[in-house]
């Protein structure tokens, strides 16, 4: 069947923010020099299936892979930005008529729900019988359960909440030949062999559209505690940081450098656990801080409990988009190159929030030219890490390559999207370059 007589809900293709930002590449337009307008208007017409059943998402892909059609694949939309620009579309496949918890066993702390769901609703769902939903992804309210693991995406609390691969028991998804499948399951021993469901996670939606998702839940901390505090912007202050973040309790542990000038860096720590856990390392946070800093007074360490909105706040502003000319970083480097790694940032003039922990790093601000953020890239590779260009200005798209693959990562990836989406149809050319 083809895409135009399929009988599932649709709308026009709306591409405005992916336009407005050098997203598409359309064939009579060239990504770096087109007016948005000219991009739009090769656009128009197109639609946008919004199926509301497994059977309705299997359909639209068949017809797609029968025509050789490309799909934009998407949900909340909340992080279009993070990607290289799409080849040239045929369609767009939405998957927020997917929503709603499916299952949920309180008695094991497990869920299962669809992937239009939005994270907030989760959140709520899980707290309602005293489990914590461990994604913690920017923007909760427009985020969701496909988008969050597509994306990969995290916030501070990755540091005690772990990774959106750690969540997973198990997914249920449509290839790019239309014909559903499952990988995982609903407890941990249901996995044998290489786990599937981790390959699908932060591969952009390239590889296989995810349809629902088994998650693991974390039982609500007894005791939940914030600090913030200030502190010399300097070696040691940061190698105490990196000390003290090895606590049992730390759930987020923020080093931050923005626009100030003071030498100073502002810390959050959020601790989540046993009230005797959180109680002792918070008193050996705030003894360790005043002899570093000459006393805990002079600095107005600010103490609170069941205060999740200073960190809340930390991830949504992360997510914040970049202005025209801003640039916004991902980064991870090794813990021994963090600190060293983090000077050559502010060096650069942009403004830096660090999970000290993990050794995760964001940045943002204004760059001359790509060749600076080419150059940090380098740095991270010989940190024994990777830097992901999460926004930049529209004229850099389509001759720098947002996700930075190089060795042997880029002929891995191009290898899998072959094996898994041969005909090239689900988001081509928005993970990796030359998919």
């Amino acid at each position: 069947m083809k895409l135009a007589s399929l009988k599932i809900e649709s709308s026009e293709l709306d591409l405005r923010d992916l336009s407005a930002r050098n997203l598409l590449a359309e064939p009579d337009c060239d990504v770096r020099d087109a007016h948005a307008a000219d991009r739009l208007e090769a656009t128009a017409g197109r639609q946008c299936f919004r199926p509301s059943t497994v059977e309705g998402v299997a359909e639209v892909i068949s017809a797609a892979a029968e025509e050789g059609a490309a799909l934009l694949i998407s949900a909340g939309r909340t992080r279009m930005h993070w990607a290289n620009p799409a080849r040239p579309l045929a369609a767009g496949l939405s998957l927020e008529g997917l929503s709603g918890v499916v299952e949920f066993e309180p008695d094991e702390g497990v869920l299962k729900a669809r992937a239009g769901t939005r994270i907030a609703e989760l959140q709520k769902c899980a707290a309602a019988e005293g489990w914590e939903l461990p994604l913690d992804p920017p923007s909760a309210a427009t985020s969701t359960v496909g988008g969050t693991i597509s994306s990969a995406a995290t916030g501070p609390r990755a540091h005690g909440l772990g990774r959106v691969a750690d969540a997973l028991l198990g997914l249920s998804l449509v290839g790019a030949d239309g014909v559903p499948s499952k990988c995982g399951g609903r407890v941990v021993k249901n996995v044998t062999g290489y786990d599937m469901a981790k390959l699908y996670c932060g591969a952009f939606g390239t590889l296989g559209v995810v349809t629902s998702a088994w998650l693991r839940l974390h039982p609500e901390p007894s005791r939940l505690r914030t600090l913030e505090a200030e502190l010399p912007a300097n070696a040691e202050s940061f190698a105490l940081c990196q000390r003290l973040s090895k606590q049992q309790s730390v759930r987020a542990f923020v080093w931050e450098e923005a626009a100030r000038t003071d030498g100073l860096a502002n810390i959050v720590i959020e601790w989540g656990g046993s009230a005797e856990g959180v109680d002792h390392d918070h008193a050996e946070t705030e003894a360790a801080f005043a002899s570093a800093i000459g006393g805990a007074a002079e600095r107005g360490v600010d103490t609170r409990d069941d205060d999740r909105g200073v960190v809340d706040q930390i991830r949504d502003a992360r997510a914040a988009l970049g202005g025209d000319d801003e640039v916004v970083l991902r980064a991870r480097v090794l813990g021994t190159s963090t600190f060293d790694f983090v000077r050559s940032i502010r060096e650069a003039g942009l403004s830096v929030s660090v999970d000290v922990g993990l050794g995760a790093i964001q940045a943002r601000g204004e760059l001359g030219e790509p060749d600076a953020v080419l150059a940090m890239r380098r740095q991270a590779a010989n940190g024994s890490g990777h830097l992901f260009c999460e926004s930049m200005p529209s004229l850099w798209r389509g001759e720098m390559d947002a996700f930075g693959a190089t060795g042997e990562t880029a002929p891995l990836m191009a290898v899998l999207k072959k094996r898994f989406d041969p005909a090239g149809i689900l988001n081509p050319g928005r993970f990796v370059v030359g998919d």
